[in-house]
């Protein structure tokens, strides 16, 4: 079994966790030998962002592809192949592409543009990505007649001492745009439950559940009464289940499969909906509402048994991970037993709708995630994820001999350099797992690629089920005999995958995996 220093990385991990670090806050640790970083991106060598999500992955691209990158000092490279799984922004034009996915036609936001009909897309900046480029289909810009607005979430170190992030901010600045009239379709989305359901204690989640209530309750009040039809639903669930278990106590800190609800409120009458469908369903479900007939491209019916009588103006609120748990101590929600909620359980009938696996386009038993959540909401139909596209490329072989990987590992055979892979080191993170650079590794050492240095993002602490440095043991034992291949850097997610535009996150993680700026791993061999 070679050496391939993910060792040398766990070592240096394990002190750091002695020093209170967690995975996915866990500055850069980058290896060293003979006193210098080893395996830094240099010109004549070939990157592979081996994620992708795709909206987490555009500021650590930019550092590295664009010419007019301003946000901190980079090198310019003059001779550097960049690869992306996946199309993570129109303005990498340098950026090769190894499974395109084009936008998706006739969404739901597109139609209302279509018709004329000004809506309004808001969310906190955790959830900014889902309300405009993947409701919309994976379109980077807004259209026509659509206002997107930003409310910025906390900028903290520690969330579990503010539960209701920027709730409240937004629910004011939403109830002013309601009360405008100005729009005719609202999306709004209140992120506490995904953000906060991630955390490892118990009553940060269950405060959350009792400030995203009262939030619920004024927006929901304000929009009946200038006449909206409140449609309520969830992207996926997580916060339902605070704990897997109780005795002993196991703390829940992933997606959920459970079912979401959805809720019609009317300012006039009720009507009927249907007991069960998914979440393609409420895009049509929108339409029928407005009084829009909905393309044949969406293929999912309207949620409503009974035809309305007259038109509406619709606002979607996507209560982020908000799922149907059970009834016992497991769920905040069942603890928290807030108003509004209850309020809506015991007095308005609600369907359930399937968030996870095959109904939103994921692998079969799969947990449901924001992103699958949010494009099959605004699709009205069943949109097959990339992750799925990728998964049976790995099984069938193809994924590595997409056209960028070769072109590029011949270039790099012919005229030197070396391949430096940038993964999730994760057994099921909806980002990316370690299989993928597992099959570029075996690919590239095949057609002759000599070096190939492998960068690690760590997830989120305690939601793989096992920490990264003993992530790092069992990707370095899945290298085998490979000659050449090192295991040079870790990071937490934190600093490589920020989306909020906190660029000096963005600079330690490109410095790391450039300069080699980090802490050192000695690895001396």
């Amino acid at each position: 079994m070679k050496d391939h220093l993910g060792r040398c990385l766990a070592e240096k991990v394990r002190e750091l966790y002695k020093l209170g670090e967690n995975d996915g806050d866990m500055k850069p640790v980058v290896a060293f030998i003979d006193g210098k970083p080893f395996g830094r991106i240099k010109d004549g060598d070939a990157v592979v962002f081996c994620c992708k999500r795709g909206e987490r992955e555009i500021q650590l691209t930019e550092a590295f592809v664009m010419n007019d990158f301003e946000k901190f000092e980079v090198k310019r490279f003059e001779n550097l192949d960049f690869i992306t799984l996946i199309k993570y922004d129109e303005r990498f034009e340098n950026v090769k592409v190894a499974f395109d996915f084009p936008p998706l036609e006739d969404t739901l936001a597109g139609i209302l543009s279509e018709n004329g009909i000004r809506q309004l897309h808001i969310a906190e900046s955790e959830k900014y990505a889902h309300v405009t480029f993947f409701f919309n289909g994976r379109r980077r810009s807004s259209f026509p007649n659509e206002d997107d607005i930003l409310v910025k979430s906390p900028e903290v170190d520690d969330l579990s001492k503010y539960p209701q992030l920027s709730v409240y901010e937004l629910t004011d600045l939403l109830v002013k745009k309601i009360e405008t009239g100005n729009y005719e379709f609202i999306l709004a989305n209140l992120a506490n439950g995904d953000v906060i359901g991630h955390l490892m204690e118990m009553e940060p989640k269950v405060e959350c559940v009792k400030h995203l209530s009262s939030a619920l309750e004024k927006i929901v009040d304000s929009a009946l009464k200038k006449e909206y039809a409140v449609l309520i639903t969830a992207d996926h669930g997580l916060i339902e289940l605070g704990m897997k278990s109780l005795n002993p106590p196991i703390p829940n800190l992933g997606h959920t499969t459970n079912p979401v609800p959805l809720f019609l409120l009317l300012p006039d009458v009720e009507l009927k909906m249907r007991e069960g469908g998914i979440l393609g369903n409420v895009a049509p479900t929108i339409l029928q509402l407005m009084g829009i007939e909905k393309p044949g491209t969406m293929d999912r019916s309207s949620m409503l048994i009974e035809k309305p009588r007259r038109t509406y103006k619709v606002l979607l609120v996507i209560m982020d991970g908000w799922g149907l748990g059970p009834e016992d101590d497991r769920n905040p929600i069942y603890i928290a037993k807030p108003k509004f909620w209850y309020y809506l359980l015991k007095n308005h009938r609600f369907a359930r709708l399937e968030a996870s696996g095959e109904a939103v386009g994921l692998m079969p038993g799969r947990p449901g995630n924001s992103e699958a959540g949010h494009m099959n909401l605004g699709a009205g139909r069943v949109v097959i994820q990339d992750e799925v596209v990728i998964e049976r490329s790995l099984k069938d072989g193809s994924f590595s001999e997409r056209e960028a990987f070769m072109k590029t590992f011949n270039r790099l055979v012919e005229e030197g350099g070396d391949l430096h892979l940038i993964t999730m080191l994760s057994l099921k993170s909806s980002h990316g797992t370690i299989d993928y650079p597992l099959a570029l590794v075996e690919k590239a050492k095949k057609m002759g690629v000599k070096n190939i240095y492998i960068h690690t993002i760590f997830n989120r602490h305690g939601v793989e089920g096992s920490t990264a440095a003993e992530l790092l043991e069992f990707l370095d034992n899945k290298l085998g005999d490979f000659e050449n291949i090192f295991i040079v850097t870790g990071m937490g997610r934190k600093w490589a995958l920020d989306r909020d535009k906190h660029y000096d996150r963005t600079k330690i993680a490109y410095d790391a995996l450039t300069f080699g700026m980090g802490e050192r791993a000695v690895c001396d061999r």
